[in-house]
C-alpha cells in the first residue's frame, strides 16, 4: 500500500469555494533498531484568495511504522509571520509522549520554548499517520476507536470500516471510480476545524488510494477530493457493476 515516491493531492472545497489544497508524500523507507520505518510528509496550504475565510500554510511530517502506527511528528505552521513547530515523540514502552514547541528560526534551527509529557494508552495516530492507518485498514470490517494525540490531550477516532464497494464521481476522471466506503468521527478539532462526523471512499483496489471524502467542520462540511496523482502504473479504478448472478 505504501510506495515511496507516491505524491497524492487533493482539491479542498467549502460550499463553492475552492478553500485550499491538502499534498501527502511518501519519502522514505528504512529499517530502524529492526523495524520498518516509513517517513511520510503532508503539505496543506489554503487558497490564497480566501484569506478572509481560512489561511493556513501547515507542513506534518511523521515517521511511522508498516501498521501505519506514529513514533514522530513534527508540523510546521508558517501561517503567520513567525514559523511555530510543534513535535511529538512516542515512547511506547513507557506509555509516553514527549512534547515539544517553539519557533523555527530562519537557519533552520528548532528553538524550543515549552516541553510536556502525555501518557497514552498503547499504540497512537497523529494527524498524517491516521490517513495512512485508514487506507492500511479499509478492506476490513470492524468498528475501530483509535486513540490520537491533538495538541497535548489524548483524544479518539472512530472508524466503521464496512468493505462495502460502491461508486463515486471526482472532477479529475470522467467515469465512476471503483471505492470502498467507511465512516466514523472524531472527539476534536483537527485542521479547518475538522470535528465530528466524517465519511470516505478509498480505491478498490491494492494501493487503496483516498479518492474522495466528507468532512463536518465548526462552520458546517467540507469536500475534499483527489485532483491529481503520481504513483507509476496507477489510475483511479473505473467502477463496473458486477454481473448479476
Amino acid at each position: 500500500m505504501l510506495e515511496v515516491g507516491e505524491e497524492l493531492e487533493y482539491k479542498v472545497s467549502y460550499s463553492f469555494f475552492n478553500i485550499g489544497t491538502i499534498r501527502t508524500q511518501v519519502l522514505s523507507k528504512e529499517t530502524r533498531n529492526g523495524r520498518t520505518v516509513f517517513r511520510t510528509r503532508a503539505l496543506i496550504d489554503s487558497n490564497p484568495g480566501l484569506k478572509w475565510l481560512v489561511d493556513l500554510h501547515i507542513q506534518f511530517n511523521s515517521e511511522m511504522d508498516g501498521d501505519g502506527f506514529s513514533y514522530n511528528w513534527v508540523a510546521d505552521d508558517s501561517s503567520s509571520k513567525e514559523i511555530n513547530f510543534r513535535r511529538f515523540r512516542f515512547d511506547y514502552e513507557n506509555s509516553r509522549a514527549y512534547l515539544e514547541r517553539g519557533k523555527r528560526l530562519s537557519s533552520g534551527v528548532r528553538k524550543v520554548e515549552s516541553t510536556d509529557t502525555v501518557k497514552i494508552d498503547g499504540h497512537c495516530q497523529d494527524g498524517l499517520s491516521l490517513f495512512f492507518y485508514a487506507r492500511e485498514n479499509v478492506h476490513s470490517v470492524k468498528q475501530d476507536r483509535i486513540p490520537t494525540l491533538i495538541e497535548d490531550k489524548p483524544a479518539s477516532t472512530y472508524i466503521n470500516f464496512t468493505n462495502n464497494r460502491t461508486e463515486t464521481e471526482i472532477d479529475a476522471v470522467d467515469y465512476p471510480v471503483d471505492v470502498v466506503e467507511f465512516d466514523g468521527k472524531a472527539d476534536y478539532v483537527g485542521i479547518f476545524g475538522l470535528t465530528g462526523g466524517f465519511r470516505g471512499w478509498f480505491s478498490n483496489d491494492e494501493q487503496q488510494i483516498p479518492i474522495l471524502a466528507r468532512m463536518n467542520v465548526i462552520l458546517g462540511s467540507i469536500k475534499i477530493q483527489l485532483a491529481k496523482w503520481n504513483r507509476p502504473g496507477w489510475q483511479p479504478p473505473k467502477f463496473v457493476e458486477s454481473p448479476a448472478r
